[in-house]
């Protein structure tokens, strides 16, 4: 019953049944995503005393809280045996909902994610701005946490500040040394934790995401003054990413916006988790620009349609487009043609 159901073997089984997300609405029993799928687990139908109630041992006081007055709350909360998770406890028509996301308890190395190896050396930069980017579950916070990891086993020694709300992945000094920072616990926002991080004698920055024109600027002048910055965006390609940036502030301000990300950036990599053909479990399709001086011009003019065209161009330093990406993939058969049809935004280039 779901009276009896306690939240660390509910998540013990999600784990092993290798899911990513647990959803618990009020009406229906625990739903799991694994593998991209939602599907039911069996249990119980649980109401919302019982998913308060089974939350409830992972609630500080500041969260029960900030619940009671906004009607939500984020947090993470590491069990022992079990894993890390990030929270998000909320209401909806009144009854209380959960959705628990599941974190990597390690990084991953970054050649085991499917990405090409020009992620590494762009890890390798010293200044400028990375955009990791794709939609929810797409796989962001893994791949900027494997770029972390391999500048902290690699790099050159150095200093790393995370900002971000929660922290996800807990990292151990190497070459590098680390400083984690929890929006709402340790800095009330990310553009003032951004800011004070400028203070703290940083080499490289790692903003959570950037969710309005105050974190975006305060990014970029990161990146201006010197620092190497990685950050996550929910946008599906390069284009809309620099769309997104620049739409962020008024159009009195854009121009100046557009010379300063045409300054600093360095790359977008943007992904996409697909269904492996053999039914076990995702891959990657990325993206990926790199900041060529074309790149930066067309940036600054304002021509940002035209970076699907730079990317196409750009194969020799390291550029893929996704269409080229998922071909890629199927050509290995490592996913269907069925899938590879619907994720392009070209599907005439398979055929070719």
């Amino acid at each position: 019953m779901a009276d009896s159901l306690d939240l660390a073997t509910l998540l013990a089984d999600v784990v092993s049944r290798g899911g990513s997300d647990l959803h618990l609405i009020h009406g229906i029993p625990p739903i799991a995503r694994i593998a991209g799928e939602i599907g039911a687990l069996p249990y119980q139908t649980m109401t919302s005393d019982s998913i308060y109630r089974i939350l409830d041992p992972y609630l500080t006081d500041a969260n029960k809280q900030a619940f009671k007055d906004e009607m939500r709350v984020n947090f993470s909360h590491s069990i022992n045996e079990v894993g890390r998770f990030r929270f998000n406890l909320y209401m909806a028509q009144g009854t209380v909902g959960a959705t628990i996301r599941v974190i990597p308890t390690k990084t991953y190395p970054l050649s085991s994610l499917g990405l090409p190896p020009v992620v590494g050396n762009l890890a390798h930069r010293r200044s400028g701005i990375i955009f990791v980017t794709g939609s929810t579950g797409s796989g962001k916070s893994t791949t900027m946490a494997a770029m972390i990891e391999w500048i902290n086993q690699t790099g050159r020694p150095g200093k790393v500040i995370t900002v971000e709300d929660p922290i996800e992945t807990l990292f151990k000094p190497c070459r590098s040394i680390f400083v984690q920072r929890e929006v709402g616990v340790d800095t009330p926002t990310f553009d003032i934790g951004i800011m004070d991080s400028l203070r703290q004698d940083p080499d490289i920055l790692c903003i959570g995401e950037m969710r309005d024109a105050n974190s975006i600027r305060s990014a970029l002048l990161a990146a201006e003054t010197g620092h190497l910055v990685l950050t996550t965006l929910h946008t599906r390609d390069a284009s809309k990413t620099a769309q997104r940036i620049i739409s962020a502030v008024p159009n009195a301000d854009q121009e100046a916006l557009r010379d300063q990300l045409a300054g600093t950036l360095e790359a977008v990599i943007s992904q996409e988790l697909l269904p492996r053909a053999d039914g076990k479990g995702l891959v990657v399709a990325c993206e990926i620009l790199v900041a060529t001086s074309a790149v930066r011009q067309l940036i600054r003019e304002n021509k940002i349609e035209a970076m699907n065209d730079a990317i196409q161009a750009g194969a020799q330093v390291g550029m893929i487009s996704k269409d080229a990406s998922i071909k890629n993939l199927f050509m290995k058969k490592l996913i269907s043609k069925e899938t590879a049809l619907e994720h392009m935004r070209n599907p005439d280039l398979l055929a070719r």
